[in-house]
């Protein structure tokens, strides 16, 4: 049905899904649930969560973070889902990115590196059980899903140890990484339920690897990129279809312009989203995915927050929705977060949220850019005759000033954020931004004084 949003009757993309990364600025739960709506009225119909440490685990109650979300809350959101129409699928990482998990002494001995955090030994007695209860541990609430995010990206130690070594060089790397998913594949399978796995990891298999795997699982084909293109090219995705395997892409609402930005690029955001979804719409591709990350691991400082991006957000809807962007993006937007403001979502803060977060990146990038400005005095170069006191004395307030500013934007960021995030993540994410220019002033004005 048309709108005054959206100009098709009929969606280009069967399924439009948003990315909720929650392991940095995890939304209170009445936030998460009323997020929901957002995407009800952004014509969005999937949803794919990452809950990792904000999931209320059972077999392993370690791996939940200080505020992690109820049973019941979680349940709440599964059923609001389904009465909105929106398709969930749960995200478990199994094999890179096990960051939660191997961080914690109980899975130490399952590192493929022993002082690697990120990713597992296949070979190691017990590694794939402990992703095996993660899954059934998620499909304790999530039942009735037709799909299942595995993960899978960015293994970047795959076949270190001596072990994996010497599997790799009798069956190759490919077998290995199967050796360690095809089980849980087909745990999956017995359970009418189909996987789905990041492709990184295979473009550069052969095509009677490839073939292996497509009866298995989906992939998910990513890059942020403004011509998504440049990372996973055409002709890779060309293979993986010549092999049989269903693909997906995956566009980014936010978290794809850097793992330390306080706000989406938004020219870049939306021109990713729109080659996708051409290209989704002209292959036929299962979905389109915005996905929205919230740190690049789990022990990186989190990226923009999700209120920071509401207007992305929206438009990545309406760009699956209609294949093609509105004449004025910004103005769009604008009308459709005060709809739904009209409608009881609550979006009338946005506003704020972009302004100050723009204000708090600038003023950070500031610092950096007036230390290096400060640093190119010859007098603290090995030349201390070479010095302009005025100048010198004039270089350190402009770094102080700037620093000042990133305090005063901090606070104001965490006003604007009030009530959306539980205050402890909140002061976190003020405390990365301040904590390193803090430190690098302090470093710089330590004995240079004159």
């Amino acid at each position: 049905m048309k709108d005054k949003f959206f100009s098709r009757g009929r969606a280009v993309i069967p399924i439009r899904g948003i990315h909720f990364d929650l392991k940095g600025l995890p939304p209170a739960p009445s936030r998460l649930l009323e997020f929901l709506d957002l995407l009800c009225q952004a014509r969005i119909n999937c949803v794919l969560v990452e809950w990792e440490d904000t999931y209320p685990w059972q077999k392993y109650p370690e791996l939940r973070n200080q505020t992690a979300y109820s049973m019941s809350t979680v349940k709440k959101f599964l059923k609001k889902a389904e009465c909105l129409g929106i398709e969930v699928i749960p995200l478990v990482q199994s094999f890179g990115h096990l960051e939660n998990v191997l961080s914690k002494k109980r899975f130490k001995k399952f590192r493929e590196i022993p002082d690697n955090v990120s990713d597992i030994c296949p070979l190691a007695d017990g590694a794939r059980q402990i992703v095996m209860d993660m899954v059934e541990d998620v499909l304790l609430t999530h039942t009735g899903i037709r799909y299942f995010h595995l993960g899978g990206d960015e293994v970047w130690t795959l076949g270190s140890c001596e072990k994996c070594k010497s599997f790799i060089e009798k069956n190759g790397k490919s077998a290995l990484y199967l050796y360690h998913l095809e089980p849980i594949f087909e745990f999956l399978h017995a359970r009418n339920i189909r996987p789905i796995i990041w492709d990184d990891m295979m473009r550069k298999w052969n095509i009677s690897e490839l073939k292996r795997i497509a009866k298995h699982t989906d992939l998910m084909c990513w890059s942020y990129a403004k011509d998504p293109f440049i990372y996973v090219s055409k002709q890779t995705m060309d293979k993986f279809l010549k092999a049989g395997c269903k693909i997906w892409a995956a566009s980014a609402f936010k978290g794809g312009d850097g793992p330390y930005v306080d706000i989406p690029d938004k020219n870049v955001r939306l021109a990713n989203m729109l080659e996708w979804v051409k290209y989704a719409g002209k292959m036929k591709m299962e979905g389109v995915i915005a996905t929205g990350w919230s740190r690049y691991n789990t022990f990186c400082s989190p990226c923009e927050s999700i209120e920071t991006s509401l207007d992305t957000l929206a438009l990545s809807g309406k760009i699956a929705w209609d294949g093609k962007l509105p004449v004025d993006p910004s103005e769009w937007a604008k009308d459709f977060l005060e709809y739904s403001q009209k409608k009881g979502i609550r979006t009338s803060h946005f506003h704020n949220c972009r302004a100050v977060s723009e204000q708090l990146q600038n003023w950070r990038d500031s610092v950096f850019a007036q230390a290096r400005t400060y640093l190119q005095q010859a007098h603290l170069a090995g030349e201390p005759d070479r010095i302009n006191p005025f100048r010198a004395k004039e270089e350190k307030n402009a770094l102080i000033e700037a620093f000042r500013k990133v305090k005063q934007y901090a606070r104001d960021w965490e006003k604007v954020h009030k009530g959306f995030v539980p205050a402890i993540w909140i002061k976190k994410y003020t405390l990365s931004r301040i904590e390193p220019v803090k430190k690098i002033v302090n470093l710089i004005l330590k004995n240079t004084l004159f």
